[in-house]
């Protein structure tokens, strides 16, 4: 036959009880790509570069439905019976969570990739700059041969046209070894 065992609970027992939430949040900002720099001639170069990055972080943890209090039940030493239900005060309450800081990151591109691509680029702005004066000096004789063509074929632009500054800082002179018309006064 099983032997009746009773509960041996008694009201001054210390009991102790403790919940809670951990919100363990991680900001990690990290910066898409390093500044550049692109030329001609497909020529890209990258920098050092120093981000910095503010962020704003909050959390809000809650336990529902909110208990108010607990309910232990008190027994009857010697009878097991329940004698009545003890209610301890519960102090729950949400719990706020605010964090803010800044990230600040320094990138720096390793290697000679920063000191060669520096100099492509140098080369190439020279390069270009001899492009634009060779341009120039082929504009300034394509002007002159065809101004003076057209001055020897005896046609010019009408004075104080918007066509006349074309021609307007080409002088026509007579070629070396050449007789220029004139006329002699005879005696």
């Amino acid at each position: 036959m099983p032997i009746k065992t009773f509960a041996n609970t008694t009201v001054s027992s210390p009991q102790s009880q403790s919940t809670g939430v951990v919100n363990n949040n991680a900001t990690m900002i990290t910066p898409s790509s390093l500044p550049q720099n692109r030329y001609s001639q497909g020529i890209v170069c990258t920098s050092p570069s120093l981000t910095i990055t503010p962020y704003l972080t909050d959390a809000w943890s809650f336990n529902r439905p909110i208990e108010t209090v607990t309910r232990q039940a008190i027994y009857d030493e010697d009878t097991g019976e329940i004698k009545y239900y003890q209610e301890t005060p519960r102090f729950e309450k949400d719990n706020y969570n605010l964090n803010y800081g800044i990230s600040m990151q320094f990138n720096i591109p390793l290697g000679n990739g920063g000191d060669l691509c520096k100099r492509a680029a140098r080369v190439n702005i020279e390069a270009q700059e001899l492009l634009i004066k060779k341009t120039k000096i082929e504009l300034s004789l394509y002007r002159l041969k065809n101004c003076s063509d057209m001055a020897k074929m005896g046609v010019q632009f009408v004075p104080n046209s918007p066509s006349a500054v074309t021609c307007e800082d080409i002088i026509i002179t007579v070629p070396p070894n050449q007789v220029v018309p004139h006329k002699h006064k005879l005696q």
